[in-house]
């Protein structure tokens, strides 16, 4: 019956660890987010509007100084998102709190133009997280459709896709 208790004892006092140290670590949740009833400029079905959800997952206050799309094929290419006129950057998010950014009414986003691979989100203390979506996954692969992509082009784009998605998952486990 000791080595049992003890057992016990030890298992609890690592998982209270490692509870502590999650409690006191920066977790985001990115989505971009491509709005179904989402209006395309004049008519245009090649524009689209995006929107970046950021949810607070920690259970600490954090500070989001950017929010933005990452383009797929280029180094430095970002695209910011401006802060909501009530919220200016940086903006607070409490524990669980979450917040959609959307860019001005006038600055569409035309799939023709660009392919966005993720979207992030930049804390105050210069953590970046980012995340996608199947919405977004989605658009990039009829994107490359329309461009006349090869078989083996699209099937390299769905093996892309699923490792984001497992890699989103492992870190949406272990932060």
């Amino acid at each position: 019956m000791g080595n049992g208790a003890t057992t016990a004892n030890v298992l609890l006092g690592i998982f209270n660890a490692y509870m502590l140290l999650r409690s006191r670590i920066v977790m985001l949740r990115v989505v971009p987010i491509i709005p179904m009833d989402g209006p395309a400029i004049a008519e245009n079905p090649d524009t689209y509007e995006i929107r970046v959800q950021v949810v607070n997952l920690s259970s600490i206050p954090v500070y989001v100084d950017e929010i933005g799309l990452k383009h797929r094929n280029r180094v430095e290419g970002v695209l910011k998102f401006r802060a909501p006129p009530n919220r200016p950057y940086p903006i607070l998010l409490n524990a669980r709190e979450a917040i959609y950014v959307q860019p001005a009414p006038d600055d569409f986003m035309r799939v023709v133009a660009d392919r966005f691979s993720c979207g992030y989100a930049r804390t105050a203390c210069g953590r970046r997280r980012r995340g996608t979506s199947p919405a977004l996954q989605t658009q990039e692969l009829l994107l490359l459709e329309s461009q006349g992509a090869s078989r083996l082009a699209r099937t390299g784009l769905r093996l892309r896709h699923a490792g984001q998605r497992i890699a989103g998952q492992v870190a949406a486990v272990f932060g």
